[in-house]
């Protein structure tokens, strides 16, 4: 997917974001924004958004001298969505089709988003949430189920932290012994690790693997070896998020993406309205 320069004013917000949150004195603040405005005069604007956000952000680590910044928001956000998990399970088991009450509930997680959403505090992210459980599924959940009962091996790549609790609901709604969940290799903005997946119980119900990176997407030149292997074993992969999207839809793998069409380069890539809960699998176009 071709990306352009419209991400690279996000890019400054979320540095500018990054030293609030970790209390940067004055100093180090002007030492690391400089840092990354020479990185991005001079970054290469065909790389995908999850790419250059690899780049910028290992700097910003660098330069801050702290290594997950959005630790605290991390964990904020487990807490809120752990909270939320009883009375969700129990609106997904009424539902009247569960596989497409899951499938939009773990969409409207995909919300949780601090690289898009800068600073969102816990009543944001509620109100988003209840007006993402109105918004009407898009995507074709009968094509996506039998791809369910057809596949034998299973990659559900997860996206951030606190979404990883509704993805727990739609897991488990598929066959768990052929499911594998998928988390990132190390911190980058608010993304989900191993421990995240753990606090969040899906170690309890699946597989977890690391993808041996720390782009917020799937970048496989850089994921370990380990995973591509298992990326290029599965018959089916669901894949959560843009930067996921960003970074695989030009595979010719069978993957579903879910995700919350959030900005307009995606959305037109995508054929969607910004805001859209999309169900998305390439290979039916």
């Amino acid at each position: 997917m071709q990306t352009y320069h419209e991400c690279i004013p996000c890019f400054i917000k979320q540095t500018l974001s990054v030293m609030d949150m970790v209390k940067l004195g004055e100093a180090r603040r002007e030492e690391t924004l400089r840092s990354v405005l020479r990185m991005m005069s001079t970054i290469d604007f065909n790389l995908t958004p999850p790419a250059m956000a690899r780049e910028i952000h290992g700097l910003i680590r660098q330069a801050s001298g702290v290594e997950d910044p959005y630790l605290a928001e991390k964990q904020r956000d487990q807490q809120l969505a752990l909270q939320l998990l009883p009375q969700l399970e129990q609106d997904v088991l009424m539902a009247d089709n569960r596989l497409s009450a899951a499938v939009l509930l773990a969409i409207t997680g995909n919300c949780i988003d601090h690289g898009v959403y800068h600073g969102m505090s816990g009543e944001q992210i509620l109100s988003s949430i209840e007006q993402g459980l109105k918004t009407t599924l898009q995507g074709d959940i009968t094509a996506f189920a039998n791809a369910i009962k057809q596949a034998d091996d299973i990659l559900y790549l997860g996206d951030n932290a606190g979404e990883i609790v509704f993805d727990k609901i739609l897991i488990q709604q598929l066959p768990l012994e052929k499911t594998t969940f998928v988390v990132r290799g190390g911190p980058i903005l608010n993304d989900a690790l191993r421990s995240d997946a753990e606090q969040a119980g899906i170690t309890e119900l699946v597989t977890v693997i690391d993808n041996g990176d720390s782009s917020p997407g799937t970048i496989l030149q850089y994921c370990s070896s380990d995973f591509v292997e298992r990326f290029h074993k599965a018959d089916l992969i669901i894949a959560k998020g843009q930067g996921n999207y960003e970074t695989l839809s030009d595979t010719d793998a069978n993957i579903f993406f879910l995700l919350k069409a959030k900005c307009p380069v995606v959305a037109r890539n995508i054929g969607c309205e910004v805001g859209s809960a999309m169900l998305y699998q390439p290979r039916a176009k």
